[in-house]
């Protein structure tokens, strides 16, 4: 009964612990951005939209959606997110900033 007692109380202790550090704020050095890219239409697009992106210093990572045309991008927080609309240009398409955190 002691051993069980005891696992009990180290169980509470732990669970928490992880609590609270899930619900600690976490100041982070980058930011999400929302790109609007109205050519990108097929897979083949998408994969060219990523990988031109990503291929960016800066660029964390990116999330194509050819039905919403909807680009998801992280960035680093001083990021200019101008750089992203440039090399859109490069692929010919055109781009748009449509919210930015």
């Amino acid at each position: 009964m002691k051993k069980i007692l005891s696992f009990m109380v180290l169980y509470s202790l732990l669970s928490g612990f992880s609590f609270a550090a899930a619900n600690a704020t976490i100041e982070t050095d980058e930011k999400q951005l929302m790109l609007q890219v109205n050519e990108m239409n097929c897979q083949l697009c998408a994969y060219l939209v990523n990988k031109e992106l990503r291929n960016l210093e800066g660029v964390v990572s990116t999330k194509a959606n050819i039905k919403t045309q909807l680009v998801n991008v992280i960035v680093k927080k001083d990021f200019d997110h101008q750089r992203l609309i440039q090399a859109m240009d490069g692929l010919h398409y055109t781009a748009a900033v449509v919210s930015a955190d």
